[in-house]
Order: C-alpha cells, then structure tokens, then sequence
C-alpha cells in the first residue's frame, strides 16, 4: 500500500521536525507531505525514492486563484516533487465548476510533467453530486491523485473510507489516499482490505504500529 507521512502542526519547532523525520524515513514511506516553510528540512533528510509534496492553501483553500498559482510556482522552485492542494472551498461550494476547471488548466500548465498534483477535498462539506462532479473534473484533465479530507479537523476513519470508495467509485483514474485517524490493528486491516490506493498518517507512531502489523 502507498503510505504518505504529513506534518501539519503549525507549533513544532524545527528540532523537533528533524527528529521526526530522521525516524519517518526509517520506514520507506513513498511521500512526505509539508508546509513550504518545511521543504529545505526535508530535503536535506529525505531519501531518493521518497517523493517530496508541499501543501498548498492548507487547510481551508479560500486563497484567491493568483495566490494559489503563486504558491504553486514557489513550491516548485523549492524543490517540491509534488503539491497538494487543498480544493478551492468556496468554488466547490458554489458549484462554480468552471472556475475550478480554469484553476487546474492553469496549474497543469505549470506543473508539467515532472510535478505531480494531488487535490485535497473535504468530503464533510460536500455533497455527493458535487464530490461526484469534481471526480468527472479530475478525470478530465488527468488528476489521478486525491484525498478525501484534509485530516486537520477530526475525522473518523470508518466516514473517511467512506467517502474514498466513493471518489474510487466515481472516477476512472484517481488514487484516492485515505486520511482518516488509524492507529489500531483493526483499523490497519480495514486499510488493507479496503482496496484503497494508500492512506496518509500524520505522526510517528501510526507508522510504527503500521509497519509492526505488517511485519
């Protein structure tokens, strides 16, 4: 299974931060997700395969688009192999479809091939005709990573799955990364069994426990 780790504390001193991931990189995990003010850290820390993904209008995506597009530029000057940007609330929530079409053109343009792009969405304030909608968008122009929350607010991971298997459901090419709270082993096996892409864990321990359970 793919397994991202995310920073998302604004409070953690940058001590702090290297010692985390002196410890995150020990279980291979396929991305680490952080803050822009994050990106030179993990840099100097990450190992070769490890892909290096900066959050963008994180967690509420209210930026304006000119803000966001400029995010985009400095996370790739940065070094960031790929973003993850949170959806753009206020669009989604007034259907404004169009809009967020121009946004992703616009960024596909900028990121090319050689920076990915992940969507974060917030499936809690969604209903299931825009979250539906937004999957068609995603296929249409080649968005083939997503998340169904930003994890940042409390989540259950039972909902969270949820809400994957439907964004699995509805699109053709998108690898939903699941972003609920796990850190037991039934949560763990549900993971497993669920036939998600990945799931992202956001402190030390749940890829401790996860590496135990599948060992």
């Amino acid at each position: 299974m793919y397994v991202e780790f995310a920073i998302i504390d604004t409070d953690t001193t940058d001590k702090d931060i290297k010692e985390t991931l002196s410890e995150v990189i020990k279980y291979n995990i396929d991305a680490i997700v952080v803050p822009y003010h994050l990106l030179k850290i993990v840099k100097s820390l990450k190992k070769q395969r490890t892909t290096i993904s900066c959050l963008i209008d994180f967690p509420m995506g209210i930026s304006d688009p000119a803000t966001r597009i400029f995010a985009v530029e400095q996370a790739i000057k940065a070094g960031a192999d790929s973003v993850d940007i949170t959806m753009p609330q206020n669009l989604a929530a007034n259907r404004s479809y169009t809009k967020i079409r121009d946004e992703i053109k616009t960024l596909k343009e900028l990121c090319g091939d050689k920076v990915s792009i992940k969507y974060i969405l917030e499936y809690r304030i969604f209903d299931h005709k825009c979250l539906k909608k937004i999957c068609e968008i995603f296929d249409e122009y080649e968005i083939t990573f997503a998340c169904p929350s930003t994890g940042f607010f409390i989540d259950n991971l039972a909902d969270n799955l949820i809400a994957s298997a439907f964004l699995h459901q509805n699109s053709k090419e998108v690898n939903v990364i699941a972003t609920g709270n796990a850190w037991t082993e039934h949560h763990f096996s549900i993971l497993n069994k669920s036939g998600i892409f990945g799931f992202r864990a956001f402190n030390i321990e749940c890829l401790k426990r996860y590496s135990q359970f599948n060992s």
